[in-house]
């Protein structure tokens, strides 16, 4: 059996992105695509455990207007004997205090010359609304109906389906604390927490942490230069080692 490795990771701490609307990361949940800067794009890089066949590629585009917010994500994952590929088309629009996003992804798996590339479709679902002008409460499910891949005709290869809920509490300007929950009942569980406070005006720091098998600690820098962003996160897993992702982005109002 075949095991998926493609799991697009959020640029926020812990992997935390179901209730953060201040930015918006392709594969997530399509409902945080609602800023108020017009046109983004970012390109992030995720490496896990300081292995460098366990790396992710990612780059993603997104415009915002007061009809329908349109992203497009890609992401790409392996090596010369396995990857993974996956396209997404993200649409999101706010109605008051409440903001409904849809996604289409399709992901694709490369296992060497006798299989070649097998790949399906599957949805992305999600929700936020602003309980107060504080609070903010979102739901999201990527693949909520369990598709799979075929990878031969005797042989389906499972997909991640996850079930998220998340809120943040914006309870002082430029502060944010964030926890969500997480369920993929192909596999398990997790739940996170982070603190990102934004000390000067170009400078946000963060700390987390989350539980899935084992507790990880993450930490992160984030820095503001115009329209220009650079994030940095580390997490420290006691069983597996250190994981570091990079994201570089431009947002134009």
């Amino acid at each position: 059996m075949l095991l998926t490795i493609l799991l697009a990771a959020s640029a926020h701490l812990a992997n935390i992105q179901t209730a953060r609307t201040d930015d918006w990361t392709a594969f997530q949940n399509p409902a945080c695509l609602d800023q108020t800067e017009r046109f983004q794009i970012s390109a992030q890089y995720d490496n896990r455990y300081l292995l460098s066949a366990l790396n992710t590629a990612q780059v993603q585009f997104g415009y915002c207007n007061p009809y329908v917010n349109v992203g497009i994500g890609y992401c790409f994952y392996g090596y010369s004997k396995y990857q993974e590929m996956q396209v997404g088309l993200s649409l999101s629009r706010r109605f008051g205090r409440f903001t409904l996003g849809l996604g289409a992804n399709y992901q694709t798996i490369y296992a060497g010359d006798n299989l070649k590339y097998k790949g399906t479709f599957f949805p992305l679902i999600g929700a936020t609304v602003d309980i107060t002008s504080k609070f903010t409460l979102g739901v999201f499910t990527s693949n909520p109906f369990l598709q799979k891949i075929r990878i031969t005709d005797d042989e389906k290869q499972a997909l991640p389906a996850i079930y998220s809920i998340g809120t943040d509490y914006r309870f002082y300007k430029g502060f944010h604390w964030s926890v969500q929950g997480d369920y993929d009942p192909t596999s398990t569980w997790k739940v996170a927490t982070s603190i990102e406070w934004q000390c000067v005006e170009a400078v946000n720091l963060k700390i987390g942490t989350y539980y899935c098998n084992c507790l990880v600690g993450c930490l992160g820098i984030g820095l503001r230069f115009g329209g220009f962003g650079l994030d940095t996160n580390v997490e420290v897993d006691p069983r597996l080692g250190v994981s570091l992702q990079v994201r570089i982005g431009y947002k134009i109002l």
